[in-house]
């Protein structure tokens, strides 16, 4: 009886500490959503596309370079700890300083921060290369950088001023390592020259000359790495792994045992042991001298980066499906899975009608989103298809996608079942576009490259098809109820009216072609681009057509008349996307040559924001139906959730000019 009492005392007690211990664990997992956002953004979907993987010298945490920024985690939790954002464009390489206090990253514009290690805080920027950053390596000291591009030209940075003291041009197609001397006075640059010659290219520091060069080996390598003491060369390719000694340039070792192929390597801090990750989709461990095989780590990944902790004890692995994994060296044990980057460039999204849930189209899958919680609902498969297109319906049941499948597909939005395809388009499917009272689903594609059976780009597929959906029974699919075929090349955008009675395209072909729904006749073809339509919106009081095109430009429309209702409005490049607010007042637009969100007054034009923040092609714009939030969907494998509401009243006040 007394230890019934107990239970019946404590048990309340020990129930709240694990709510809360629970509490606690899923708000902190889901903060990384809120990590670093851009300013007017309140949530981001996804974390970045893998690119390298780094261990802070106390081994405690690790860095990952993505395509939007430098994660920093916890091993031993997982936890996302900070986000260091300050590049424009994709993380591509990274380095700590041999104090440990500084981190060096170089990006794809060419760019290179220094950031403070436990801080995140930015000290320098260093702006020189014009072309990807590859490789970045501080001297001894720390008192200089060596960076190198993917065109192998190196700059050697003077860090006290922040100069580049030399511009160094190498010979070698790829340089796959490159290595201070111990007293600084020469740089080495490894790379690979083409016909099977490997060079070893020593450099004068001082003046930035060329000292000589010695061909290594007469192989063709393709990828290589140098022990953190400069001394012991990993190398492979077609060839088998093998070890060099740098200094004499001799061949220490040789493995002709393994399968071959590897794609990366990175020696442990000591230079005593090296972990492996090969096309086989092995990762390994191997012992330098002597040289032996000691084990498999894991198998069946798609690695994209490896890393070794300093203090010997674990190794990391990222790979394409979007984790990080931490391997314990002693046992083989995985210990930690950190997820989130999956290598997946989002093509495209739509909000429910109740603007509870976004998704997002990517390679083979649809990913459902509570984006309020950060939490990935569901993953729908779509095997071998990019999902180019997403429609809801207006009752938010039915989800409706087209991509390079050739098949436009409607799926049930609370479950994610499959509900059926249909079949008639000959190419890739560009667009769909539910009708208003959800009985119709409008299409349109083409093939962007011509087919090599077709000649001259003829008989290929350019036609917009109106399907007939079966509402309120088992099964949806109904027959294809028209063929448009007024385009003379691949469809970009269809769209019905907001009263459901016309049906507008945008083509390549440069114009808009408009359907009476009811009939199918055609109405009338609305030319005034120079270039491609790529995006189409009608306003919701149904009087305008918006057109963004890749001449640059943004028309809008009285397309009942077919003519223009103001002059054209210049944009800062191709329109990739175009979508007008729910209530009518702005229009968002994205373009190909800036990461920006321009958003513009609906009818008169006028530039009134811009959101800043992708690091990659801005693919699709949506609102929410509510008004409350516009979503962009990025090539750097995330999209960032816009607070329009906050800055409305700035908007409306620009505009009426106070």
């Amino acid at each position: 009886m007394k230890i019934l009492n107990l239970i019946l005392t404590f048990l309340p007690i020990i129930s709240t500490y694990y709510l809360f211990a629970a509490m606690l664990n899923t708000a902190f997992s889901q903060e990384h959503f809120q990590l670093s956002l851009p300013a007017g953004a309140k949530s981001r979907i996804g974390k970045g596309e893998i690119h390298q993987l780094k261990y802070f010298p106390n081994s405690k945490r690790i860095a990952v370079a993505t395509s939007i920024g430098i994660w920093v985690y916890d091993i031993k939790t997982g936890d996302a700890l900070d986000l260091l954002t300050g590049h424009t464009s994709p993380v591509k390489s990274m380095a700590f300083s041999p104090d440990g206090e500084t981190i060096v990253t170089g990006s794809e514009n060419g760019t290179i921060i220094l950031w403070e290690t436990n801080s995140g805080k930015h000290k320098a920027t260093l702006k020189g290369h014009k072309d990807h950053v590859e490789t970045v390596v501080f001297s001894p000291s720390g008192k200089m950088l060596a960076s190198c591009n993917v065109s192998s030209k190196v700059f050697i940075w003077d860090l006290t001023s922040g100069e580049v003291k030399h511009t160094i041009q190498s010979d070698a197609y790829t340089i796959f390592a490159v290595v201070f001397s111990p007293d600084e006075k020469v740089l080495k640059t490894i790379g690979d020259w083409g016909d099977n010659e490997f060079y070893i290219e020593y450099w004068d520091v001082q003046t930035g000359e060329s000292i000589k060069d010695v061909l290594l080996d007469d192989e063709d390598y393709t990828v290589a790495s140098l022990s953190p003491d400069g001394k012991t060369l990993a190398c492979a390719g077609d060839s088998p792994l093998q070890f060099w000694n740098i200094e004499t340039t001799e061949q220490l070792s040789i493995d002709t045992e393994s399968e071959g192929q590897f794609d990366y390597l990175e020696f442990s801090t000591d230079g005593s042991h090296l972990v492996a990750a090969d096309a086989w989709d092995n990762l390994s461990l191997w012992q330098v001298s002597p040289m032996q095989h000691l084990k498999n780590l894991a198998h069946g990944e798609d690695y994209n980066s490896i890393a070794y902790a300093p203090d010997g004890k674990t190794v990391a692995s990222g790979n394409n499906k979007g984790s990080v994994k931490i391997w314990d060296v002693t046992t083989g044990e995985l210990t930690q899975t950190i997820s989130g980057h999956p290598s997946k460039q989002m093509h495209t999204a739509a909000f429910s009608t109740d603007s509870s849930t976004v998704t997002i189209g990517t390679k083979s899958e649809l990913q459902i989103w509570n984006w309020q919680s950060g939490e990935l609902d569901k993953t729908i498969p779509e095997p071998r298809c990019d999902v180019y297109s997403v429609a809801y319906s207006q009752d938010k049941n039915f989800i409706a996608t087209g991509g390079s499948s050739k098949k436009a597909r409607i799926w049930y939005a609370h479950t994610g079942r499959f509900l059926g395809s249909f079949v008639g388009h000959k190419d890739n499917i560009y667009a769909v576009d539910f009708s208003p009272d959800g009985r119709l689903l409008a299409t349109g594609g083409g093939q962007k490259r011509p087919r090599p059976e077709l000649k001259n780009g003829s008989n290929r597929d350019n036609s917009v098809c109106l399907w007939d959906i079966r509402k309120g029974e088992l099964y949806l699919i109904g027959e294809r109820l028209a063929a448009f075929t007024e385009h003379t090349d691949w469809i970009n955008a269809v769209a019905f009216s907001p009263d459901g009675k016309t049906l507008a395209s945008g083509s390549q072909d440069k114009t808009i072609q408009l359907w009476d729904v009811k009939s199918f006749k055609h109405l009338r073809t609305l030319a005034g681009h120079e270039d491609g339509v790529n995006a189409i919106a009608f306003s919701p009081d149904g009087k305008t057509l918006a057109s963004g095109s890749t001449d640059g430009t943004i028309l809008l429309w009285d397309y009942n008349i077919g003519e223009l209702i103001i002059p054209p409005i210049a944009v800062t490049g191709q329109v990739t996307s175009l979508r007008y607010s729910p209530d009518g007042s702005f229009l968002a637009c994205s373009t190909y040559s800036d990461h920006v969100v321009h958003v513009l007054d609906a009818k008169t034009g006028e530039k009134l924001h811009a959101y800043t923040g992708h690091t990659g092609r801005i693919n699709a714009v949506v609102f929410s139906p509510d008004g409350k939030t516009l979503a962009s969907v990025s090539n750097d494998c995330t999209v960032l959730m816009w607070d329009i509401q906050n800055i409305i009243p700035k908007m409306r006040n620009t505009y009426n000019g106070n």
